[in-house]
C-alpha cells in the first residue's frame, strides 16, 4: 500500500495527527527528524503516543533509504516530518512525493515567525522552502485535523 500521507507537524504524533491516522487506517508511522531519532526518551514517548501502530524514528537520510527501497510498501504508512528542514533534506536527496499536509508549524519553534493561519507560523526562509517544494512537484496543503477543510498553502500565503 505504501505511503498514504506525508505530514509536517513539529509535535509529531498527537491527537490531530492520530485522527488522520485513524481515518486512513495507518499501520506504520515513519517519523523523520535526526535529533528525535537520536533521543531514546523522545522515541519512547512517540512509541507511547502511537499506541498500537508500528513506528520508526529516523533521520532524513535513513527515511530516503527506507522509502526508495520500498521497505514500507506492505504497510499503510504515514510519514511525519518534524521540521520543514527535514522535508527539504529528503527532497534534496532526490525523493519526490505529490502532497505535503502541514498541520503544525508553530511560532515557539523559532523566533520571528508570523501567523498566517491556525497552527501555521512562517518566516522568509519557510516561504523560500515552500517555493522550492512546489518547484519540485510537492503540492502544499494545510489541514489541522480531518474535520477541517483542506486548504492550499499558496492560497493562504504568497511565496
Amino acid at each position: 500500500m505504501a505511503v498514504l500521507r506525508y505530514q509536517l507537524d513539529s509535535r509529531m504524533i498527537h491527537g490531530q495527527v492520530s485522527a488522520f491516522a485513524r481515518n486512513l487506517n495507518i499501520e506504520f508511522f515513519l517519523i523523520v527528524n535526526e535529533d528525535t531519532a537520536n533521543s531514546d526518551t523522545d522515541v519512547m514517548l512517540l512509541e507511547l503516543a502511537a499506541l498500537n501502530t508500528e513506528l520508526e524514528v529516523v533521520s532524513p537520510e535513513e527515511a530516503y533509504d527506507i522509502l526508495t527501497h520500498g521497505e514500507l510498501d506492505d504497510y499503510r504508512t504515514m510519514v511525519v516530518f518534524k521540521y520543514i528542514t527535514d522535508v527539504k533534506e529528503i527532497i534534496d536527496l532526490g525523493y519526490r512525493f505529490d502532497e505535503l499536509s502541514i498541520s503544525g508549524m508553530y511560532a515557539r519553534d523559532e523566533e520571528n515567525k508570523t501567523k498566517v493561519e491556525t497552527n501555521l507560523f512562517v518566516d522568509d526562509e519557510d516561504l523560500k522552502n515552500f517555493r522550492y517544494f512546489e518547484d519540485n512537484g510537492v503540492v502544499l496543503t494545510h489541514q489541522i485535523a480531518p474535520e477541517y477543510k483542506k486548504k492550499f498553502v499558496r492560497d493562504i500565503v504568497k511565496y
